[in-house]
């Protein structure tokens, strides 16, 4: 499972918002790719899914686009003052 950030300490200035948006994009990407990776290693004809472990993957996906987004809306609330 790929590590969260903090939510409940998010940086209060733009370039740390910035830089933690970086993070979270690439994650996300990795993220991406490791579900798409195990969908293709599936081969349901000889009974071998990824069920768990495609969940699991969508799950922190979820997370991580949440995470992002939380930091865009502060970024946003910073520019506006």
């Amino acid at each position: 499972m790929q590590e969260l950030l903090d939510d409940a300490s998010l940086p209060t200035d733009p370039d740390g918002l910035r830089a933690q948006l970086l993070i979270l994009e690439e994650r996300l990407q990795r993220c991406e790719q490791d579900i798409k990776d195990l969908m293709a290693d599936e081969n349901h004809e000889q009974g071998h899914t990824n069920a768990a472990a495609i969940h699991e993957a969508k799950q922190i996906k979820m997370m991580l686009r949440y995470q992002k987004d939380l930091r865009t809306v502060r970024l946003n609330q910073l520019k506006a003052h």
